[in-house]
């Protein structure tokens, strides 16, 4: 093999990290013998058919190289969904624990003194920059995984032969691979993870295990150069990626070398003469900022490399060519299969050395601008914009991507002084946590103080940003941009903001030239707790806001208490729910307050009832809906198909209600025979006055095939994504005849999520208007109108974008024309979910309303004279008469229809979002 020469001093590392979670050991020495349990053999592993190594024998595989060298070091990071093991493995020369000490120093210095660690002769000298392979985040592309053993294999024999290129890389580097990041998938052959999540589309929300591990890393290891190895594209296709660029980066550091390092993998693996390697007709490889002019971007944070570069990194991914076999006769297939793996496993090994040739080559200069990128956002200087056709001669390093960089890769952003964000709520807390978990610095107020034109308390969380992952934190809490004019097209999602979608107010302050805010300011390790409970009083109410508020909803109900929607959001518990809710408040960080109960005494008071939800899914891996749902606290969710209906598996008389995220496959209607089981189970279930949720199609198909309501539905382009500004206030003027139900007006934020947005016109009598777009609706995305110039965002304006009816049958429905669980990101969304189900839903027992004891007449005293009609200055006026008890019925409630007998606590005390699967549950404030 080739390795190059470092010329590097000497060799140390550990890692300490200031993330709210480490995902490795800290100021341990090297090598770390940890041996990797070896899994049972698994005959059913897909890895097989594609003829890659299967997952149970890759942890052999690298205890015997352990084993064998100490250059190589092995560790469990994290357990995928399934707890199989999530393995890291490093290879560098043996340190001692003070060398390892120093290493921690430095990378902390690197990022958070970057100005004083660009004038250290000694950690420039004897700093060991850490390069990173990662591999098989899309399960069922297993190639990267073997291309990665076939390295780390060549590796070691060459270390253990005494090659001096390697010993001076292994002194001088540190090499990083995980080498399954997807293992579950792996095994099942499939692409998502095993929560039916694509990985590599959740590096901002982090719900998946696999992902948090690789973040978690992302700070601890903080990489020069990272690669993630994908398949497949039929050519090889190396990035960086074309445009537009991500408006975070600080692109005139990274891309000089990032375009160079592409092309130097390029020559030398067109020179490699892998037979069958599949190049493109101009001889060469697919590199997208030269070869793809749209469609393959480097805009949304989603993606692993696009997350890793804000630790100054050079990331791309890697796509390797030849895919599955495509025949039908299974010879074949292994024949195909084992063929086009060796490809990309050659193919794969070349990547990974070139690119470690070229930063050694580049070393200095690409951990300089590593820093650079950090004493930046520390000094908070504004972005260097990179205008079109730039002039190489202005920029450092190599000039051959001055040539490609145009008009569309143009990007840039204005970064504000802080974001201020109001504490106290359980969106907020949950918000900084997050924030937190990614390496972001946060701060809560010391003193009350003035930013912005408004009056902040102590206590209000300021994310300063002038700080070294300034661009992460911009690209979490910023609204982002409208791109629809950058590009004809986007490969995946535009807009993702936290700040608008999470539920949390999130104030941008200032310009990042701008002084500091006049407030002194405490960094936050966790956010402190939210929750509230009075005492000395029999009733108590709380709002239906936020996802902890629903939970805590859900689990009063599931434990069989009574609880009365009073209208307008808030929720009242009575006597025999206090405990349980003083123990929910504490767990779960809802602040409740003291009412005396008078509420209940309402004409629209409403009981909740226990739900068992029905699903259909409109994801392409249905993981969103129940993850949703489950998360916010609802039993035992069952994933409603045509085929369970027809074989009998779903029992749609076990459902309370249906959230419909795509619409159910109906069988014809053939005049004189009867209706199939699909149709006439759907028929009965709305004849019985069961309600739905529903997305945009999948609401109106149900409306209009099963005379719920009349609604036509208009769709925006399917790939028209971003966050929108919405108003629900007012909605129902939009169709004076019928009231809007109000359900979702009380937690509505004003702003939502579209992936393909719809609208809807031609409403029915019984269909009210709960929301409609903003007069000017996209904030930031991706949307265009359709080719016939229908369904763009000046269409959409002020049309409804969620609308309900109630059905003469007494079915209530509810249809979102936005995507309000969309990977389970949009979070501040999800109570619009949870009210719209429980106003679907059946009605429960009703919490009894106080009973105010009757005031006693006076008895009268024969022996005193009889009052006169004389009135007298001791005389007092008493009115005998007693105040009548407002009445308060029991109602129907009940517990879920589903056999659970206990609702583990656990299951709701999760949403998995956040950081690592947020912990929703925040302590009571304490007295």
């Amino acid at each position: 093999m080739t390795v190059p020469a470092s010329g590097t001093g000497p060799a140390t590392a550990a890692l300490t990290t200031p993330l709210a979670v480490s995902a490795v050991a800290d100021g341990m020495p090297y090598p770390r013998h940890e041996p990797l349990s070896e899994p049972p053999a698994d005959p059913d592993d897909q890895s097989y058919w594609r003829g890659a190594i299967p997952f149970h024998e890759i942890a052999p595989l690298l205890n015997d190289l352990a084993e064998v060298s100490e250059y190589v070091s092995t560790e469990v990071v994290g357990q995928s969904t399934e707890g199989r093991d999530l393995y890291l493995v490093t290879v560098t020369a043996p340190e001692t624990a003070a060398e390892s000490i120093q290493q921690d120093e430095w990378r902390d210095r690197i990022k958070h003194d970057a100005a004083a660690a660009q004038e250290d002769a000694a950690l420039l000298a004897g700093y060991k920059p850490p390069i990173w392979f990662n591999s098989n985040i899309h399960g069922n592309e297993w190639d990267g995984t073997d291309a990665s053993l076939s390295y780390l294999t060549e590796l070691v024999e060459a270390l253990e032969s005494g090659d001096e290129a390697a010993t001076a890389l292994a002194e001088g580097y540190r090499l990083y691979f995980t080498v399954s990041n997807n293992p579950d998938g792996r095994v099942a052959g499939t692409r998502a993870t095993a929560l039916n999540l694509d990985a590599n589309r959740d590096f901002i929300t982090n719900t998946t295990p696999e992902t948090r591990a690789i973040r978690d890393l992302t700070g601890d290891l903080q990489p020069i150069f990272f690669v993630d190895l994908h398949g497949y594209t039929g050519s090889l296709q190396v990035e960086p990626t074309g445009p537009p660029q991500g408006e975070n980066y600080e692109h005139d550091l990274l891309m000089p070398y990032s375009y160079a390092a592409a092309l130097r993998i390029e020559q030398d693996v067109v020179a490699a003469a892998i037979e069958g390697n599949p190049l493109t007709d101009a001889g060469g490889i697919l590199i997208p900022y030269r070869d793809i002019p749209d469609g393959w971007d480097g805009w949304p944070p989603i993606f692993t490399p696009q997350y890793v570069q804000f630790q100054g990194s050079i990331a791309y991914t890697v796509e390797l060519g030849p895919g599955r076999s495509r025949s039908t006769d299974p010879a074949t297939q292994l024949e195909e299969n084992a063929r086009n793996l060796e490809i990309n496993r050659q193919v794969g090994h070349q990547v990974i050395e070139s690119t470690i040739a070229y930063v050694a080559e580049n070393r200095d200069a690409i951990l300089g601008n590593q820093m650079e990128i950090f004493r930046r956002g520390d000094a908070g200087e504004p972005l260097r914009e990179i205008p079109a056709d730039p002039d190489p001669a202005d920029y450092a390093g190599p000039d051959e991507w001055a040539a490609e960089w145009d008009a569309a890769d143009v990007t840039g952003t204005d970064f504000p002084r802080a974001y201020v964000i109001p504490a106290g709520s359980t969106d907020a807390a949950t918000l900084v946590d997050h924030l937190l978990a990614h390496g972001v610095e946060v701060g809560t107020a010391d003193s009350a103080f003035t930013a912005g034109g408004q009056d902040h308390p102590a206590g209000t969380f300021v994310v300063d940003m002038h700080q070294p992952l300034r661009g992460l934190a911009n690209v979490l809490l910023s609204d982002g941009s409208d791109i629809s004019d950058r590009v004809p097209s986007m490969y995946d999602i535009s807009a993702w903001s936290l700040g608008r979608l999470w539920g949390a107010e999130v104030d941008r302050v200032g310009e990042t030239t701008d002084p500091a805010l006049a407030v002194t300011t405490t960094p936050v390790v966790v956010a402190p707790p939210t929750g509230e409970f009075p005492t000395g009083t029999d009733y108590v109410s709380f709002r239906l806001d936020g996802v902890a508020a629903v939970q805590a909803v859900n689990l009063l109900l599931a434990d069989g208490h009574a609880v009365s929607d009073v209208g307008g959001g808030t929720l009242v518990v009575g006597p025999d729910g206090l405990a349980r809710a003083a123990e929910l408040s504490e767990l779960l960080g809802v602040p409740f307050a003291a009412t005396d109960g008078s509420e209940l005494a309402g004409q629209d008071v409403r009981g909740l009832s226990a739900l068992r939800v029905g699903y259909t899914s409109s994801s392409a891996y249905g993981g969103e809906d129940e993850l949703a749902l489950t998360g916010l606290g609802f039993v035992d969710p069952a994933r409603v198909t045509a085929a369970g209906i027809a074989d009998g598996s779903v029992d749609l008389s076990e459902i309370d209600v249906l959230w419909l995220g795509t619409q159910l496959q109906l069988e014809p209607v053939v005049e004189g025979e009867p209706a199939g089981p699909v149709r006439q189970a759907l028929t009965d279930y709305f004849a019985a006055g069961k309600g739905v949720v529903a997305s945009a199609q999948a609401g109106v198909w149900a409306g209009t095939q099963f005379g719920l309501f009349e609604a036509a539905v208009v769709d925006g382009p399917r790939s028209a994504n971003g966050v929108v500004l919405v108003e629900t206030s007012g909605a129902a003027e939009v169709t004076p005849a019928a009231q809007a139900s109000g359900v979702i007006a009380a937690q509505a934020e004003e702003a939502a999520f579209v992936y393909g947005p719809a609208y809807f016109t031609g409403l029915g009598e019984n269909v009210a208007v709960e929301q409609t777009f903003a007069a000017e609706p996209l904030l930031s995305g991706h949307w265009l109108p359709n080719g016939d110039g229908s369904g763009g965002p000046q269409q959409a304006a002020s049309q409804p974008s969620v609308i309900s009816a109630v059905a003469e049958s007494g079915t209530r429905a509810l249809v979102f024309g936005t995507d309000p669980l969309f990977r389970t990101h949009p979070r501040g969304m999800f109570d619009d979910v949870a009210a719209a189900l429980l106003w679907a839903g059946p009605e429960g027992a009703l919490v009894e309303a106080p009973v105010e004891e009757p005031v006693e007449e006076p008895t009268e005293d024969p022996t005193t004279p009889a009052p006169t009609d004389v009135a007298t200055e001791d005389a007092t006026t008493v009115d005998p008469s007693p105040t009548a008890a407002p009445g308060g019925g029991a109602g129907g409630g009940r517990l879920p229809t589903t056999g659970v007998e206990a609702w583990p606590l656990a299951l709701v005390t999760l949403l998995l979002v956040g950081t690592g699967g947020v912990l929703v549950a925040r302590r009571r404030l304490t007295d």
